[in-house]
């Protein structure tokens, strides 16, 4: 995961007449004085997003030209996701301010939420020849090129913003990152030991460096990141589902579920978390919950033969055969190796009578996975 580095509001004075405000806003953020107008939109003390939006809004009402309102409104639409009216703004501000470093970049982070990376580098590359000294600019583009998997660029924009700002955690973070997706483990590790090092706090980069010491077979310490990582983050659904992985893995069944609650309670918009808890849970014996479960997954990822292969697991358990069967079917349809299905396929054969099915599908799992067996026996099933 890339993080992209966002400057935003900015000062400024102008002159303000009568202020018409036509916004929705709560009542704490209505009908503000041209004073109180000019503060909310260009103040640098902390103002809520709703009070910024209907100072910018009023200073505009005012004077429709006032770039830097513009660029201050535009940066709010983005922040509530409301990437129309953002760029709406931001592209009025650079027509009338074509040399505001600022409201390129940030018109590039509304580019890079959209997901259009050509658009976001070429604001990017704009605020850097306008401001070529800021490392912030280098951080965001690199982030960019990530999204066009082209490491090279990436890593360079990363080099700079570290050469301009030694005390940079974020590019540190994220130029580790791209280590790690690119396979330089021992890179990796040392520049998020550095963004950790200049922010104890920086949940991600233990997050990732945990990644690297799983990577790695240093269990230990791998939890032990992701258990800081949560500690500063405890809505992490990522790193709660990476080390119920672990959990899982180590056959600690009870305490990966509880991270696999975590990760869905925080995010439940992956099908794979709903599918690994399903498992979970059949192995622990809760057999109506992991049956809801897979059904969720299934809904969200259709004919998924993970997830199917999972319910056949608990229909399994539950001693209904014939789904057991037509789920496991289902799953080596589409992944005819699967040895946890053919395994299971074997068993449930074996239950109802048809020893030589039984001995074929078995053979063949062991054949693909000589432990198999045990793993079964630790699901409970014989």
């Amino acid at each position: 995961m890339k993080y992209n580095h966002e400057v935003g509001i900015r000062a400024g004075l102008c002159a303000i007449g009568t202020v018409l405000i036509l916004l929705a806003l709560p009542a704490a953020a209505q009908s503000p004085s041209p004073a109180q107008a000019r503060q909310w939109c260009f103040g640098t003390d902390k103002v809520g997003d709703d009070r910024r939006l209907a100072g910018c809004s009023a200073v505009l009402q005012a004077n429709p030209s006032n770039a830097l309102a513009l660029a201050n409104r535009g940066e709010i639409f983005r922040r509530k996701g409301d990437a129309e009216r953002a760029l709406a703004d931001l592209n009025r501000a650079i027509d009338l301010e074509p040399n505001d470093a600022i409201a390129w970049y940030n018109r590039g982070i509304a580019y890079d939420d959209l997901g259009n990376r050509d658009h976001a580098i070429a604001d990017y590359t704009r605020a850097i020849r306008l401001k070529p000294n800021d490392a912030l600019y280098y951080n965001n583009r690199g982030n960019s090129y990530i999204g066009k998997n082209d490491y090279a660029h990436a890593l360079a924009d990363y080099d700079q913003a570290i050469k301009l700002d030694r005390t940079f955690a974020l590019a540190y973070f994220n130029r580790g990152t791209a280590y790690r997706e690119h396979g330089e483990a021992d890179r990796a590790l040392a520049d998020l030991d550095m963004a950790i090092k200049l922010d104890p706090n920086y949940g991600p980069a233990y997050g990732n460096r945990a990644r690297i010491f799983r990577d790695k077979g240093e269990r230990a310490r791998a939890l032990a990141d992701f258990g800081k990582s949560l500690q500063l983050m405890p809505n992490n659904d990522r790193d709660a589902y990476a080390r119920a992985n672990m959990y899982f893995d180590d056959h600690d069944y009870p305490r990966a579920l509880e991270d696999y609650d975590r990760a869905i309670k925080a995010n439940a918009s992956y099908a794979g978390v709903f599918n690994a808890r399903c498992v979970t849970r059949a192995i622990l014996g809760q057999l109506q919950e992991a049956l809801a479960d897979c059904e969720q997954s299934l809904r969200m990822r259709p004919g998924d033969p993970y997830t199917l292969d999972s319910r056949a697991l608990t229909y399994l358990k539950l001693g209904n055969l014939d789904a057991a069967i037509a789920d496991y079917d289902a799953a080596l349809s589409a992944k005819p190796e699967l040895d946890s299905a053919l395994y299971g396929r074997g068993l449930a054969k074996r239950k109802k009578g048809d020893a030589d099915g039984a001995e074929r599908d078995i053979a063949a799992a062991k054949a693909v996975n000589a432990g198999i067996a045990d793993l079964f026996a630790r699901y409970g099933v014989q």
